[in-house]
């Protein structure tokens, strides 16, 4: 077998290699045929042409026709004649006009008298055609038809007839084709048919092809080597390329029969070669065997023999005179089993001695067996014993968390009903102070408990659909008031693609954005405070956002950012005594961002007013109805005022994505010249929006400006003028640089009467003596910054006209401008009597009428004598708890087939679990202690008005922020 494999194995590859080298050799002797072939039928027909193109050419004809009511018709004629003359192959020629009738001709044939239409158009469009060679009786003959131009207008068409002899020739030329092979010229005739150019010497009846295969690939411009089926069904060798004349393609073929013959014969010289190798080896390998195998099986069955265990089986030894390796192997086998018979009588002596030792190995497992049951039996106890501690440390921080909110609850809500009272300025600033002590306070409280929360591994993240929209501006809008105090600007921007409904914790998201955003308005002295939103990677059915919070503040050394995110740390020990702060905000944030998915870092060039940028990622998944309308007002043209590039650039990004065309500008002076350039190209502004205060002063000056020139700005309305035309307006607007003092000429003369109805919008502080401001000036619309999508709407809406006005937009609720105001009758549940205290004040505050009850027993007695609007339930009572008591009056409300009676439930517990906790006991709200009064009277408005029954709110959590603060 050996032999067969050696001998058979090299002719194989041989065979392989001679077949491929030879069809390589027929292939690449196929292509330089079509090579030749091809160019020397496109210089023939090149050729061809131009003697048709420099007829077409020639003056005396070309004159005529461009004026054939001359004399000169005879001229042509003979300059046609003596032209085709000369020309060798050129049979005939005739000259049509330009309407395709017969002008001229040589006369030697009859040609047609009218040429029809599309041939016209036809020459016009390629200004040539060839046509299809016919037999006639002098031999093949083919016409070219040219365009005549003067002065490139065609006046004419030049129609020539061509002895076909040569084409006849080159196209039926065997020469390098072999006894089987031809050259076939396909001209397209439509997309599924080709012309030959003459018909194949093999069938002269064939005179079309279908437009597939080689032909197919030449007609489209390429060139190689196909192996397929000919017209008469027979397998051919088919070289394609284009003849680069006219979509033309060329196609030599020779049948697979013919060619391959030399490797037939290769292949038949290889096989006899391996069959007299085989016979060889064959007969050899016989002779060979009875000489090694005798030995071989005797060696064979003298092994199997030892392996059965027989110890003295041994094999014969030659002779000393015919020694050769079989000898030496019997040796060495001899020696083998030798040596195998001394190790087995040492190998069962040493599985004695291992016996006995893994006996006593056992009776020691056994004892070590026995002590880890005992040791894992009080590692159990000690298990049990941790998570009972870790229970009580879970309650104690519970109930510790309940002690000191109940007491802040006073102190808050009393220090803020205080503050509504007549006091002393002196007083005022005393319970500022408290106030502040005690936000403070409840802000380490939280810290603290969520640390701990992290750090035992109970952070839970709810899985709810939020708008993130909200979330950020409800974050810029509670921390606008300390940014404004500082002197700072706070704005952000979220860019185009962002989703706003999105599915994750709403309630950890806004606490990142809080400290993050706090921390930046409490290491900035002057400059700002900016928010950006990005979309990092989408997916289908889930989003990676990346946010940024970047301050113009103190910086952070690349040495001490590594600090930034370790508990209780801060970067230099200096702040934490300037500026406050447990060092567990970042901790904590840096956690949330980890839970969602995502990571936090910094980048901080550790200098002042360059600042720091927080960067963090978050996963989230996507609803189904997540896509955000966004508002539009096309057309409409308006003008930022802002001081601030920042934020300036941000409300014109907010503007352009609403469809608005929008300017921003930086002072007083540079925004009257673009109104006045608005007015005088014809395309003033509609609406302006004015920050309040411009380089620290206010911007009165242009209110009354705009008041005393209502030209300067055009009431909105919607036109059908191409965007491109409205930003090259927006653009003139703004286009050189302002100089001082230069004034452009508006189109209404001015007025000496203000007008105080002009869509101007201010952009105020929270402060009110911003709004009494606006008010004085005579703004109609203002608007606080941070500005909120939602709110800008609204007040742009107004301010062109499309809704009804809203002139305090931030006081209005946000599902309208008018407000329901309703007395309700409430059932105040709650033990303690401060508590009590607080709530009773609040509410008479409010307008509405109460009943206390001191445990849930008695709120429960009580439900079923009056009807309440609304029950306040304390969680954590004497005699019977709130959970207790909600499950009693959920109770009689079905036996007596009662109205749901909303129910909230309020609680100092801050532990995880509480609020789910309080849904499953049957309440219908949850807000946590110390009480924010204005989160309180906005839910109590909110049943005032109707819009929450029983569990209608999409979310039953009432948002406490100022755990966050």
């Amino acid at each position: 077998m050996q032999v067969i494999v050696a001998s058979g194995i090299p002719a194989l590859v041989l065979w392989l290699k001679a077949h491929e080298q030879l069809v390589e050799e027929i292939d690449r002797r196929l292509l330089t045929v079509s090579t030749l072939r091809q160019e020397q039928l496109k210089d023939y027909l090149t050729s061809e042409t131009d003697k048709a193109g420099l007829i077409a050419t020639r003056v005396l004809i070309v004159d005529y026709l461009f004026n054939t009511t001359g004399n000169n018709r005879t001229l042509a004629e003979v300059d046609l004649k003596s032209a085709v003359s000369v020309i060798s192959d050129f049979l005939h020629a005739a000259v049509y006009d330009n309407t395709g009738e017969l002008v001229i001709s040589t006369g030697e044939l009859k040609p047609r008298n009218v040429l029809q239409p599309e041939d016209i158009v036809s020459i016009r469009t390629e200004n040539i055609q060839f046509g299809y060679p016919s037999r006639t009786s002098i031999g093949w003959m083919y016409n070219i038809s040219t365009a005549i131009y003067r002065r490139k207008q065609l006046v004419g068409v030049l129609l020539t007839w061509v002895n076909a002899t040569k084409l006849e020739r080159l196209v039926y030329d065997g020469t390098g084709l072999q006894g089987t092979g031809e050259l076939l010229i396909g001209m397209p005739e439509d997309s599924h048919t080709v012309r030959l150019l003459f018909p194949p010497l093999q069938n002269p009846r064939v005179t079309k092809l279908p437009l597939d295969g080689a032909m197919a690939e030449a007609i489209n411009g390429r060139t190689g080597i196909l192996r397929q089926e000919d017209y008469n069904h027979i397998q051919v060798i088919a070289a394609y390329r284009p003849v680069g004349f006219m979509h033309w393609g060329l196609l030599a073929k020779l049948e697979v029969r013919e060619a391959y013959a030399p490797v037939r014969n290769v292949r038949l010289v290889i096989i006899v070669t391996i069959a007299v190798l085989v016979s060889l080896g064959f007969m050899a390998s016989l002779g060979l065997a009875k000489i090694f195998t005798s030995p071989i099986i005797e060696l064979g069955k003298a092994a199997a023999s030892l392996g059965q265990g027989n110890m003295n089986t041994r094999v014969r030894k030659g002779t000393i005179l015919l020694r050769d390796e079989i000898a030496d192997l019997k040796d060495i086998f001899n020696s083998m089993a030798q040596q195998i018979s001394s190790h087995q009588l040492i190998l069962e002596q040493k599985v004695r001695e291992r016996t006995l030792d893994l006996a006593r190995a056992n009776d020691g497992l056994a004892k070590e067996v026995e002590e880890r049951k005992r040791i894992e039996g009080e590692l159990e106890k000690a298990k049990d014993l941790a998570i009972a501690a870790n229970r009580s440390k879970s309650e104690f921080l519970a109930n510790m968390s309940h002690e000191i909110r109940t007491p802040l609850n006073a102190i808050i809500n009393f220090t803020e009903l205080c503050l509504g009272t007549q006091i002393t300025p002196e007083q005022h600033e005393y319970l500022d102070y408290v106030r502040f002590s005690a936000q403070h306070l409840l802000r380490l409280i939280t810290d603290i408990l969520d640390f701990s929360k992290i750090e035992a591994g109970k952070l839970e993240m709810e899985e709810m659909q939020f708008s993130l929209f909200d979330q950020i501006e409800h974050a810029v809008t509670v921390l606008g008031a300390r940014a404004f105090k500082a002197g700072l600007e706070l704005c952000y921007r979220i860019d185009v693609g962002v989703p706003d409904l999105i599915i994750g914790d709403p309630g950890r998201l806004l606490q990142i954005f809080v400290n993050l955003i706090g921390n930046g308005i409490k290491f900035t002295k002057e400059g700002e405070v900016v928010i950006r939103a990005s979309v990092k990677s989408r997916t289908q059915d889930s989003v990676e956002l990346i946010f940024s919070v970047k301050d113009t503040g103190l910086g952070i050394p690349e040495s001490k950012q590594s600090l930034l995110f370790k508990a209780f740390s801060q970067v230099d020990s200096s702040t934490q005594r300037v500026y406050g702060g447990t060092g567990l905000g970042l901790v904590i944030s840096a956690k949330l961002a980890s839970a969602m998915g995502g990571e936090m870092w910094v980048e901080s060039e550790g200098a002042e007013h360059r600042g720091s940028t927080f960067w963090f990622t978050a996963h989230f998944r996507i609803p189904q109805t997540s896509t955000l309308i966004a508002p539009s007002f096309k057309d409409a043209f308006v003008l930022v005022v802002d001081d601030n590039q920042t934020s300036q650039g941000i409300l014109v990004d907010m503007l352009e994505n609403w469809q608005i065309l929008a300017n921003g500008v930086g002072t007083v002076e540079t925004a009257k010249l673009s109104l006045q350039r608005a007015a005088a190209s014809g395309r003033p502004y509609n609406v302006v929006v004015l920050d309040m205060w411009l380089n620290g002063s206010d911007a009165g000056e242009l209110v009354k400006f705009i008041q005393t020139n209502p030209g300067l700005l055009k009431p909105y309305t919607v036109t059908n003028t191409p965007t491109a035309t409205l930003r090259e307006h927006c653009e003139d607007s703004m286009e050189n640089a302002p100089v001082q003092n230069e004034m452009v000429p508006i189109q209404e003369p001015p007025r000496s009467t203000p007008d105080d109805s002009l869509p101007i919008i201010m952009l105020t502080s929270v402060n009110l003596a911003d709004v009494t401001k606006c008010k004085e000036l005579g703004a109609k619309f203002h608007i606080s910054k941070p500005v909120r999508r939602s709110s800008f709407v609204r007040v742009l809406k107004s301010a062109l006209g499309t809704q009804n006005e809203c002139t305090d937009v931030e006081a209005q609720v946000s599902e309208g401008c008018e407000s329901i105001e309703r007395s309700l009758h409430i059932l105040v549940v709650e033990d303690n009597i401060v508590n009590q205290k607080v709530a009773a004040k609040l509410l008479k505050k409010w307008g509405h009428t109460f009943v206390l009850a001191c445990n849930g027993a008695e709120a429960a007695e009580k439900s079923t004598k009056e009807v309440f609007d609304l029950i306040l339930m304390d969680v954590q009572m004497p005699v019977c708890d709130g959970f207790e008591a909600t499950a009693r009056i959920r109770e009689i409300e079905k036996n007596n087939n009662a109205r749901r009676t909303p129910i909230v439930a309020m609680t100092a517990h801050a532990m995880s679990g509480d609020g789910d906790r309080c849904i499953s006991a049957g309440m219908d709200f949850y807000i946590s202690k110390p009480l924010n009064a204005r989160k309180l009277e906005e839910l109590i408005q909110s049943v005032a008005m109707g819009s929450i029954r029983g569990r209608s709110c999409p979310s039953p959590f009432c948002d406490d922020i100022v755990k966050y603060l």
